[in-house]
């Protein structure tokens, strides 16, 4: 298994780092903050909502794939490798317990997600104003989901 899932050095010299030094996300403080693996699955989900994975070109590490925070993840990851390619050709099905592949694949729609961000941040570069567009974002993605998945009510820790 790969031992990192990996984002482009762009993003991690870029948006990353903006918002690591940013009040708004949290990633600067070592408890009670948003972690590496939420904000991944966060630009992984705008990724696949654009429905466009983009090819990491020249990556770094941004998780160790041993972070306990991670691993719950790898059902969810496997689940969207099953959809956007096994599905497509069951010929492969024997590729389901490929986490490398599900994982290349989402690092790819993470990097779309993460291009997302970065554009969303020079639109609005003060962190309120960007902070709000992004949990805008978040609403209305959520009340798309609601529609489409008949989700009758959302739990939240």
């Amino acid at each position: 298994m790969k031992s990192t899932i990996n984002v482009t050095i762009e993003h991690l010299d870029g948006i990353i780092k903006e918002l690591d030094n940013s009040k708004y996300y949290l990633l600067n403080l070592s408890n009670e903050s948003a972690s590496r693996t939420d904000l991944f699955n966060f630009a992984l989900a705008l990724g696949l909502k654009d429905g466009e994975p983009t090819p990491l070109v020249s990556s770094k590490g941004l998780i160790r794939t041993s972070n306990e925070d991670v691993k719950p993840y790898f059902f969810m990851y496997k689940s969207i490798y099953f959809d956007k390619v096994l599905s497509k050709d069951d010929s492969k099905i024997d590729e389901i317990t490929d986490i490398d592949a599900a994982l290349n694949l989402v690092e790819q729609y993470a990097n779309t997600g993460f291009d997302i961000l970065g554009r969303l941040k020079k639109e609005f570069p003060k962190d309120d104003l960007f902070m709000k567009k992004i949990l805008t974002q978040i609403e209305e993605m959520n009340k798309e989901y609601i529609v489409q998945y008949g989700v009758k009510k959302l739990y939240t820790e």
